[in-house]
């Protein structure tokens, strides 16, 4: 009689390490995979895209300029001009992970300005980057 309660606790014992493994493996294969969606801006806010805001070659100011935009993204001194450049990127992306396959899908979207200056702080000539609709 002794020994058959020995191997019953024995058995016993050794049945619950593995169903608490089971439940570990279950649980990290369930809790593994998982989606995620980014969205990140960076750069200067577009506002050169506001109707408001205007700007007329020979006319408008770098004064003028920095007034209605703010600080640009990079001055580029050049000899006989300054150039102002500005840039908004923006990021759209779904990522899906799994246990043996990951997916990342992103789009990224640039809108730029710039504006060319004389040595008289006029504007002489500006372009902002097209808008795909």
């Amino acid at each position: 009689m002794p020994d058959r309660e020995y191997t019953r606790y024995t058995r016993t014992w050794i049945v619950k390490p593995h169903l608490h493994v089971i439940w570990w493996l279950f649980a990290t294969v369930c809790l593994m995979p998982g989606c995620a969606q980014i969205s990140r801006t960076s750069g200067v806010e577009n506002t050169w895209r506001d109707p408001q805001v205007g700007f007329h070659n020979g006319v408008t100011t770098q004064d003028e300029v920095l007034d209605q935009l703010g600080p640009p993204s990079q001055i580029i001194a050049l000899p006989d001009r300054t150039v102002f450049y500005y840039l908004f990127e923006k990021t759209n992306g779904k990522l899906l992970f799994l246990i043996l396959y990951n997916q990342a899908t992103t789009s990224i979207t640039y809108d730029r300005a710039i504006f060319f200056f004389n040595l008289d702080h006029i504007l002489e000539h500006y372009a902002l980057s097209r808008i795909d609709q």
